[in-house]
């Protein structure tokens, strides 16, 4: 094995980036297979509903849709066209530019995802539930900093 010239930093960065990549990726698995099982859903599902709650039925572009979302990857399109024949979202044509549409809750999306809400905060909290409440705060402190620092 070639002897590596990375610094003690180096090193320990790549260790640190290689474990954060693993954890996310080992609770995004949780969580996505919680949401298999009990809705019949996905994560990327659950993160396109999540963004949409958050509008108070004002509704996103598919653009804006895309930009916010932290799960999904691939195509957008097909996910929400795929969902709006589920009746989960619907797609409204904005009155400003016709040719742009908004992205909406429907009724049954927003009682979908107020459901799987709850349960996603207790899917979390107990896959989480090694960490004590105080390291908690303070690793999400320094993930947010470390995060605002490569903005």
């Amino acid at each position: 094995m070639p002897k590596s010239n990375y610094t003690e930093r180096q090193k320990e960065s790549l260790k640190l980036w290689i474990e954060l990549l693993r954890y996310s990726s080992k609770l995004e698995q949780i969580i996505d297979d919680k949401l298999r099982q009990n809705y019949s859903q996905n994560i990327s599902r659950f993160d396109v509903l999540s963004q949409l709650a958050r509008e108070n039925n004002d509704g996103l572009t598919i653009g804006e849709l895309a930009a916010r979302l932290i799960a999904s990857k691939g195509n957008i399109t097909g996910l929400l066209d795929r969902m709006q024949k589920d009746g989960l979202i619907k797609k409204e044509a904005k009155e400003d530019d016709r040719r742009s549409s908004l992205v909406k809750l429907t009724k049954k999306g927003n009682g979908l995802f107020q459901d799987m809400a709850a349960n996603n905060a207790l899917w979390v909290e107990e896959a989480l539930n090694s960490i004590d409440l105080e390291h908690m705060k303070e690793f999400t402190r320094f993930l947010h900093n470390a995060r605002r620092s490569l903005d």
